[in-house]
């Protein structure tokens, strides 16, 4: 930390990572009036990282933990606002069905939390289903539950919004920009880039699966990077497969540890276009710098699952892409300050699970940055939860 003496720029506020979380933590903390430099090694909803793919599915009855149902609350409200704000679409109501065998896990803890939260749903034996969602019909007896106000959040538009709010707000934008190192204490912390060295009050660190690589043992938690695959399917019959008639939806696959989740076509859906099916489970840990192309094998794992689980729905697949998932030791978030370094902010850890709360995890991130601590209902995300399992 001695070269922090050096004379280097001085800024208010740095967020280094500007996907899903970092474009959303640069527009809170701009809006409150701070000078903030919001800086990337990419390009702006670039394909390379965890926030991309058309389409994310947001739900209030959260099988994940309950206590992520009142930040949901506020996340969607946070999608209104941006949406009024910048004139945009993010959100698109579509429903979300979670299918699953008789006692699934996920429909199970689905239900305990929207009976917490009060949040609408309806429960629909496998005779109903078949009404309902002749799409999901099966001998193997499903069941359901459909959360009729849910939907989908579009991933592109939504970091797209939140830079331009960032912008009319007055914050700076510095890309393509490369981090080699961060480095802080409680009272500021030093970006060191290939184009030179930045001092901050107060460093947003929102980098995704390079979040583990950038802060090393000074984290204390593995973060772990996997790959994932989404793939596109041409449906047999288009409108059976559309938002018109088709929900968001998610199967248990129970003993696999995992379920495959789609997302049907909808009006203005960006490329590419078709059906988007994706693994939520196991993944192949990956350097987040390496190549991400989706294997042939992959694809045609998927194919043969989907036959075999919803026969006769679709023709083939028509793209893939990858996406990184970072992985966090009990798949929750990390959200806290870093300890001994109270001007370092982590924002990471999402798992799989995370881009629907980007308003709301970018209002935390700045309440973090600015007061030093927030009054959202967000402790459970802390690093403190960690401590019972650190040696010594």
């Amino acid at each position: 930390m001695t070269s922090m003496h050096r004379p280097m720029k001085q800024i208010d506020a740095i967020v280094l990572g500007l996907g899903g979380m970092g474009a959303s933590a640069l527009a809170a903390i701009a809006g409150r009036g701070i000078d903030v430099l919001g800086i990337d090694q990419e390009p702006a909803a670039h394909a390379r990282g965890s926030s991309h793919g058309g389409s994310r599915i947001i739900r209030r009855a959260y099988f994940e933990h309950p206590d992520y149902v009142p930040l949901l609350e506020a996340a969607f409200e946070g999608w209104r606002r941006l949406e009024r704000t910048t004139d945009s679409t993010c959100f698109q109501r579509t429903g979300v069905l979670l299918v699953g065998a008789s006692r699934s896990p996920i429909i199970e803890a689905s239900r305990s939390s929207a009976e917490t939260h009060g949040v609408p749903v309806e429960l629909l034996g496998s005779d109903q289903m078949r009404i309902r969602f002749p799409q999901f019909a099966s001998d193997r007896g499903w069941s359901g539950l459909f959360e009729p106000d849910a939907g989908i959040v579009d991933p592109e538009a939504g970091i797209r919004a939140h830079l331009e709010a960032a912008r009319r707000a007055g914050a700076s934008i510095r890309r393509p920009l490369k981090v080699l190192s961060v480095d802080g204490d409680d009272r500021e912390a030093v970006v060191r880039t290939d184009q030179g060295a930045l001092r901050t009050n107060r460093l947003v660190v929102a980098a995704g699966a390079w979040t583990a690589s950038l802060l090393g043992d000074r984290l204390r938690v593995p973060l772990v990077p996997h790959r994932k695959a989404m793939v596109w399917f041409e449906p047999v019959d288009a409108r059976s497969c559309s938002s018109a008639e088709m929900p968001a939806w998610l199967i248990d696959e129970g003993d696999a540890g995992g379920c495959y989740y789609g997302v049907p076509t909808w009006p203005g859906q960006p490329s590419p276009a078709g059906v988007k099916i994706g693994w939520h489970g196991s993944g192949t840990v990956v350097d987040p710098d390496a190549s991400h192309e989706v294997g042939s094998e992959v694809i045609e794992r998927f194919t043969a699952d989907l036959e075999d689980r919803l026969p006769g729905v679709f023709k083939r697949p028509v793209a893939a892409q990858a996406c990184l998932y970072t992985m966090s030791p009990d798949e929750h978030f990390v959200i806290d300050r870093l300890p001994g370094r109270g001007s370092m902010i982590v924002v990471a850890g999402f798992s799989g699970h995370g881009y629907k709360f980007a308003p709301v995890v970018g209002e935390i991130a700045a309440d973090l940055a600015i007061d030093g601590a927030t009054g959202r209902p967000a402790a459970f995300l802390g690093l403190n939860r960690f401590e019972a399992d650190r040696p010594g």
